[in-house]
């Protein structure tokens, strides 16, 4: 593992279609290993990998590092401050090169790359001009479809949503590209002017959300797309035992409802995210219970999140999820 970019690599990141991989970590060595094997056979590798570990310096990552073939940089991230400021403190690392590369590859730790995926999203983002941001649809390990940007015509969300393998929704909506409205951060490619212009992904929603907030802002002032032609496997470890997972469960799903409230009502492109905010409360109270202290919980994070503007990760949002589970 190289530590940082020699002068000669460094050399080589002047043009547009540089890529720098940013991939965010938390305590899961062995999608981490699988992903960055997959970066090594890719036909468009990065000219650089930085890995932002969000529990700090951790031997279990360091010991996958050390193994990886091609240039990184390894950033401890203390403390699991959340994804958006892990990517935060990745693409000021990526971008800190001179000159910087073109684009920037946000990378959840448990997808794997294709090995001409790369390649195909520098494509896609240059049909019909070059583009702030670029998205695939995600798969998951049985093919089906995981995941899928937001289209921004009304009629391809309703063709999309039928869709049940991304073979499938080749065949109900085209190639494309087609212009999204938001997209989740598993796998986007960035290129730096949307940085330039956009700025970072913030760092106040602790977790869930700020990858929509991020690509919203993206897509507002910039072309933003997705490829149907591209796909990438998002394949997320096991869950813990039921009762840890019940427990994380709970206080992501408070996450979740605050930041989605927050964003229906206080981000671009975001108003159609109004319609979704009942299904995920309602999830909420079927998954954790129709009782005082749910029903107060959600509450509070709609509160919070749409008439005070709150994303999850400021004060008010901490203090929720505590007294939740302080009550349970």
């Amino acid at each position: 593992m190289n530590a940082a970019t020699d002068a000669a690599a460094v050399a080589t990141i002047d043009s547009p279609e540089t890529v720098a991989a940013v991939i965010v970590t938390y305590r899961r060595p062995d999608p981490l290993a699988r992903l960055l094997e997959s970066l090594s056979g890719s036909t468009h590798r990065p000219s650089l990998t930085v890995v932002v570990d969000n529990h700090g310096d951790d031997p279990a990552t360091r010991a996958v590092l050390d193994r990886v073939p091609f240039d990184l940089r390894y950033v401890p991230n203390p403390g699991n401050p959340g994804p958006g400021a892990g990517w935060k403190t990745g693409m000021q690392a990526a971008l800190e090169l001179v000159p910087p590369p073109g684009h920037l590859l946000l990378l959840d730790d448990d997808v794997v790359l294709p090995p001409d995926a790369i390649a195909a999203l520098l494509a896609a983002a240059r049909i019909p001009d070059p583009a702030g941001a670029v998205a695939p649809l995600l798969c998951d390990a049985e093919g089906r479809l995981w995941g899928f940007p937001e289209p921004t015509d009304p009629a391809l969300q309703k063709a999309i949503r039928a869709a049940r393998t991304p073979l499938d929704c080749l065949d109900r909506i085209g190639p494309g590209p087609h212009p999204f409205a938001w997209c989740t951060g598993a796998c986007v490619l960035v290129a730096r002017e949307a940085v330039e212009a956009c700025g970072f992904p913030r760092t106040d929603f602790r977790m869930l959300g700020e990858d929509l907030e991020y690509s919203m802002r993206i897509a507002a002032h910039l072309p933003a797309r997705f490829a149907p032609t591209i796909v990438v496997p998002h394949l997320p470890p096991e869950p813990p035992d039921p009762q840890t997972a019940r427990r994380g469960d709970a206080t992501k799903f408070l996450c979740l409802l605050q930041n989605l409230s927050y964003l229906a009502f206080h981000s671009p492109y975001s108003r159609h995210l109004r319609r979704y905010l009942a299904g995920n409360f309602r999830r909420w109270f079927n998954t954790h219970g129709w009782n005082h202290a749910g029903i107060a919980a959600a509450l509070a994070a709609f509160r919070l999140g749409a008439l005070r503007g709150e994303p999850a990760g400021l004060p008010d949002g901490e203090a929720l999820r505590a007294r939740y589970a302080s009550r349970r």
